[in-house]
């Protein structure tokens, strides 16, 4: 039966864990979806900012023109633009030092030589000129420059700490760079802002990529461009760094260039930011490129069964670069796996739990009456016909002692008639021993018989019933200990009348009075049936406790006591409550309010109870830990506080003055599979469970009051009658 039961076992956690593995698979992809697109929303602030920021200059550059006319700022352009003898026009003399140009305080400004000079010009240089004062520094604290280009090869830029202006060399030509190359007309038909592809400066040792918004006039001629260099660094390094357990992240361009691979960031610097998955042997890079590249328009979770893991992918916004999340199938088979193994072990628990008990019943409803019967049959086979049973009952066990019990009477009176007829004596003693002779093996061979029966029968049936039968044993006990105790009482009056009428005994019966201590027997029986019958009513009572803490039959709505519900889970913990060897009691404090009937879930509401009032009992366990190190004295108690609230709701505090919940992890409580307990001491789900219990089935509220070191409140709040 044992093997049978564990095979149970075991297949049902075979079972356990394919659907433990669905379940996980599907929470942990929601939750890989939603962090997905967060991150992503984080990721791309930076860039939306960059192309904010240019919509908003190219609006005042193109209000600001207009508002000039055709004015021609001949003089400001003079004072501004100081000829070079290079045939350059800057913005500072050439006879000064270039060191002592206030980056901070002054744009700089850049005209390269042969440059033709006119009025349009000047109008667009000095527009540039005065925004670029304007909104240059604000900016800087974000991105690391701000400058304006134009088709004519002029550049006027805010850059602090770098007059770049000032020391670029005469025959530069900004026009065929990329970062406005990719602003032409040609280039950029749809006139939006566009990036550049990864670069690495050298000298501030820092990653970039360029963002550029083309500026048109009216007549939608390209008049100039204006661009941010943004700085990646944070963005690779959070890329790198802040990941999921057991994932990582990588960042490429929809052509295939790749932005950040951790892996790969040396080969993305020899190769000046432009590392191409297409170009590497890397077959996993390349197929996770191809997966993302074929996906579904708005698919953001992608199965890459080839290499066993899931892919999160976010586009960032701006450069539409994308953001990738890779995550290990064996991070969700690891997490099923260590909760299959926890269900394993508590069928196990359960499993010798079960065959104990199947033991101790067995011992007390088959073993130990057998045994009596045995003894008695002895008693009988010496010739004591005195015989009595602890115990009454209507099954064949019972049938088979009160049979046994009459044939013993018959027995005895037998013998008494024998006395009376000694001329008969020998021979009917001789006929009478033959019918005992015969009887007893008779009884041997049913007793033999019936003993076989009931076990197989009584193991059928507890193997059947343990675990919703465990009543009817207790009932069927409870309700024939008064009729034994009335026999008993009748028998022992029997008895008094009997002593009183025969004063003197035979030799054997009063040999036998005193070898069973008659007067003590006489005196004890009383107490020992009124004993069982405490016992009874006690196993009664904790069977009706776990029968009202199970709730098995409401599991719907139904109004019912909390006091009830309450009380029933600390009796169920009684045991961790009481005092020990080696600590001592929790008291437990009831501050019971004046509730009415609640309608609720009752056996869901029991588990909250239950898992609340545990981890109170772990947390004042912990905290006797840290005090039995410093030696001082505390009474540990439990407050339990229960009122009704705004009239309508209920409330339920339950305290304890245990070790508390540091501050960080307070609001990770109720997250599922996060725990405060060391490892395989919890699962991280009876919290994520009670609030699920509270907040949705019960339409509550359900939070959390702790100092560290001193003791944590739970509070639960619900309305008194549920839809």
């Amino acid at each position: 039966m044992g093997f049978s039961l564990a095979g149970v076992i075991i297949a049902a956690t075979g079972i356990s864990y394919v659907h433990l593995t669905h379940s996980i698979q599907t929470i942990i992809l929601s939750d890989l979806e939603k962090y997905s697109l967060d991150r992503g929303k984080h990721e791309e602030t930076l860039f939306k900012l960059a192309e904010d920021n240019h919509q908003q200059f190219k609006q005042r550059f193109l209000k600001n023109l207009k508002k000039m006319g055709e004015q021609d700022p001949q003089q400001k352009f003079a004072e501004l633009a100081i000829p070079w003898s290079d045939g350059t026009h800057r913005n500072f003399p050439q006879s000064r030092a270039i060191e002592t140009f206030d980056t901070e305080l002054y744009p700089h400004l850049f005209i390269g030589k042969n440059t033709s000079i006119n009025a349009e010009l000047r109008r667009h240089t000095i527009v540039a000129y005065d925004l670029l004062s304007y909104y240059g520094a604000a900016w800087h604290n974000r991105f690391t420059n701000t400058y304006v280009i134009t088709p004519e090869n002029v550049e006027i830029g805010y850059f602090p700490g770098f007059a770049w202006g000032l020391v670029a060399k005469p025959d530069l030509y900004l026009p065929k760079e990329e970062f406005f190359h990719i602003s032409t007309p040609k280039q950029n038909p749809a006139r939006e802002t566009k990036w550049t592809g990864l670069f690495f400066d050298d000298v501030a040792k820092l990653w970039m990529v360029t963002a550029a918004t083309p500026i048109d006039d009216a007549q939608g001629n390209h008049i100039a461009t204006i661009a941010h260099d943004v700085v990646l660094n944070d963005l690779m390094e959070r890329t790198v760094k802040n990941t999921l357990r057991g994932t990582y992240n990588i960042i490429f361009r929809e052509d295939g260039r790749l932005i950040v691979d951790t892996a790969r960031m040396e080969q993305i610097k020899q190769k000046q930011g432009n590392f191409n998955i297409l170009d590497t042997g890397d077959a996993h890079l390349r197929r996770i490129f191809e997966a993302v590249r074929t996906a579904k328009s708005g698919q953001i979770i992608i199965d890459n069964p080839s290499e066993h893991e899931f892919l999160a992918v976010t586009k960032l916004s701006g450069p539409d670069w994308y953001f990738v999340v890779v995550y290990p199938k064996a991070l969700i088979n690891e997490i099923a796996l260590n909760n299959a193994r926890t269900i394993l072990m508590v069928g196990l628990i359960a499993l010798v739990i079960e065959v104990l008990l199947l033991y101790s019943i067995l011992h007390k409803q088959v073993t130990q009456p057998l045994k009596q019967l045995l003894v008695a049959t002895e008693q009988v086979a010496d010739g004591n016909f005195e015989i009595e049973f602890s115990f009454k009952r209507q099954d064949e066990i019972g049938r088979l002692t009160t049979t046994f019990t009459k044939m013993a009477n018959q027995l005895q009176s037998s013998f008494a008639s024998l006395e009376q007829q000694k001329d008969e004596l020998e021979i009917r003693v001789q006929e009478r021993t033959q019918e005992l002779s015969q009887t007893l093996q008779e009884l041997q061979q049913t007793q033999s018989h019936l003993i076989q029966s009931e076990k197989m029968s009584s193991l059928g049936q507890l193997v059947a019933g343990v675990a919703h039968e465990i009543n009817n044993p207790v009932n069927f006990i409870h309700g024939n200990l008064a009729p034994a105790s009335d026999y008993a009482q009748s028998l022992l009056k029997l008895l008094a009348l009997y002593q009183q009428e025969y004063p003197k005994p035979t030799p054997a019966i009063q040999t036998e009075i005193e070898e069973i201590d008659l007067e003590f027997v006489q005196e004890d029986l009383p107490k020992l049936l009124d004993s069982v019958k405490l016992g009874s009513e006690r196993i009664r009572n904790i069977v009706l406790s776990l029968r009202n803490f199970s709730r098995l039959d409401e599991a719907e709505l139904k109004s019912v006591n909390i006091h009830e519900g309450l009380e029933s889970t600390l009796l169920i913990l009684q045991n961790r409550l009481k005092p020990k060897h080696d600590s001592p009691e929790i008291q437990v404090i009831r501050d019971y309010g004046e509730l009415p009937l609640v309608t609720c879930y009752a056996g869901q509401l029991n588990q909250v109870f239950m898992n609340l009032l545990a981890n109170a009992i772990d947390a004042i366990h912990e905290q006797r830990k840290h005090r039995s190190l410093g030696g001082e004295a505390h009474l540990d108690q439990i407050q339990i506080r229960t009122e009704v609230i705004q009239q309508q709701w209920v409330r339920i505090a339950i305290a304890d003055n245990g070790t508390g919940i540091p501050e960080d992890m307070q609001l990770k409580l109720f997250d599922p599979f996060f725990t405060t307990k060391p490892i395989g001491q919890g699962t991280g789900l009876g919290l994520s469970i009670s609030y699920q219990i509270i907040t949705q089935q019960h339409q509550g509220k359900l939070y959390c009051h702790s100092v560290p070191g001193q003791g944590t409140e739970f509070v639960i709040e619900f309305p008194l009658h549920l839809a």
